[in-house]
């Protein structure tokens, strides 16, 4: 039986008066790649924002490795082994992409510790050649893998990535495909919120759209073609 390491209950998120997430239910089993599908404002960075307890408010349930989260702080969220890459990327600009990568503590629990310096270059060889250069000198498409980088750092095993793949070059988002397939290969956990479909459906177990701070539809990847008319109607994919 597959095991929960996120579940997400009725959750709702405000930012000040503005209600955001109505009552979103959806679980993430242990090493899986689930993808938030949907159009802009549908609700899914808030989504994963709301996971950490970065929104204004949130009510509900969400369900860490069975540790109840959703009255924790943000901080106290992190050590449940939670890893957040943002869509800004949030690299510094007065820190080399070495020190970038050297920055966060590790907040994985039971122990875990986060990759070495030497593993993640080896993941990611652009960075090792790129170590002593001002983060915002990097490429886009290098600013995103030290984004991602730095999060293993961290020894966290769920992994939620927002729009990794937006505005990079072809190259660059098959790059990161095989970093996502590499990831999962090694036992991490993730969610995905993504525009590019194109790049989200070969990776993903599952899917989720979300329309209006709601879950409208789940499935699984075996599912995809059937559904296509389905996605086309909420995504114009």
């Amino acid at each position: 039986m597959a095991e929960a390491l996120l579940q997400v209950t009725n959750l709702h998120a405000h930012y000040g008066e503005s209600h955001i997430l109505h009552g979103v239910d959806f679980t993430v089993n242990k090493g899986e790649v689930v993808t938030l599908l949907g159009r802009n404002g549908a609700g899914r960075t808030t989504t994963l924002r709301a996971i950490l307890g970065l929104t204004g408010s949130r009510s509900g349930s969400i369900k860490i490795n069975g540790v109840e989260a959703i009255a924790l702080s943000t901080h106290k969220i992190a050590h449940l082994g939670l890893g957040y890459c943002p869509e800004e990327r949030g690299i510094f600009a007065s820190l080399s992409c070495e020190e970038n990568l050297l920055l966060p503590p590790v907040v994985g629990g039971n122990g875990t510790t986060g990759m070495s310096v030497s593993q993640i270059y080896d993941m990611f060889p652009n960075l090792k050649e790129r170590r002593d250069s001002q983060g915002t000198r990097l490429s886009g498409g290098e600013q995103q893998m030290l984004a991602v980088a730095r999060i293993l750092r961290t020894g966290a095993s769920l992994l939620l990535l927002d729009e990794i793949s937006e505005g990079l070059a072809p190259v660059i988002v098959q790059a990161l495909a095989r970093m996502i397939r590499m990831l999962k290969a090694k036992g991490y956990t993730i969610v995905m919120v993504e525009q590019n479909f194109r790049f989200a459906a070969p990776l993903a177990d599952r899917f989720y759209v979300m329309e209006h701070g709601k879950i409208v539809e789940g499935f699984a990847s075996a599912e995809l073609t059937a559904k296509m008319d389905m996605l086309h109607e909420y995504l114009g994919v």
